[in-house]
């Protein structure tokens, strides 16, 4: 498997980030591990062993406070475990039920298998109660961008703002593999029906 393969290839025994995740091979059992990135100095035998991907979903859920994690992308990832796997599917597996087609997206880009979506035609796409998100400006659409997605998600930005704009190329993968965002996500989306209503409700109370 082709996906397998890219992931083979990037994890040696130097640490990689993804997302809040360090992949790294350990030099004695050749074995792939991921642990949390506070704990990178951590023993393995003081974190908890996930052993089964229902595991890595149940911990991917909520937070250290226990709270419900909406989206899997925040940086808000439980601390505390470790990952150990001799066989790279197996490996896989856990990672993607962490940051579910993160990786597979993260491939896609940099074999320019996908195009980002741009924003506008994201929200022009928008019905019903969305339907105001296409009205924002360039303005509220860089607040989103800024306050929202940059603040609040791991993801890397790669669409551009309208069909105009020349598309963000991302560098390669060096320490850090970058967790790809293709498209505005709901959270964005939604965001952009605020500041639209909410500056639709204030023109029209003034008039």
């Amino acid at each position: 498997m082709k996906l397998l393969n890219h992931l083979d290839a990037f994890i040696t025994e130097e640490t990689r980030l993804f997302g809040e995740i360090l992949l790294s091979r350990s030099p004695v059992s050749n074995h792939f591990l991921a642990t949390h990135r506070k704990d990178g100095d951590c023993h393995h035998d003081m974190l908890e062993r996930l052993t089964t991907v229902q595991e890595v979903r149940d911990l991917a859920k909520f937070d250290e406070h226990g709270e419900y994690r909406p989206l899997k992308t925040a940086p808000s990832l439980k601390s505390g475990w470790l990952i150990e796997e001799s066989d790279i599917e197996s490996f896989y597996l856990k990672i993607d039920a962490i940051y579910p087609a993160g990786f597979a997206g993260t491939v896609k880009y940099l074999e320019k298998a996908v195009d980002p979506v741009p924003l506008r035609r994201t929200l022009d796409r928008q019905t019903g109660m969305y339907q105001f998100a296409k009205n924002i400006t360039d303005t509220q659409a860089n607040q989103i961008m800024r306050d929202t997605c940059a603040k609040g998600c791991l993801r890397k930005i790669a669409w551009p703002l309208d069909e105009q704009c020349a598309v963000s190329h991302l560098p390669e993968p060096g320490r850090k593999i970058p967790i790809i965002c293709l498209e505005a996500c709901t959270f964005a989306v939604s965001e952009a029906r605020r500041l639209a209503r909410e500056a639709y409700d204030k023109a029209n109370a003034l008039s």
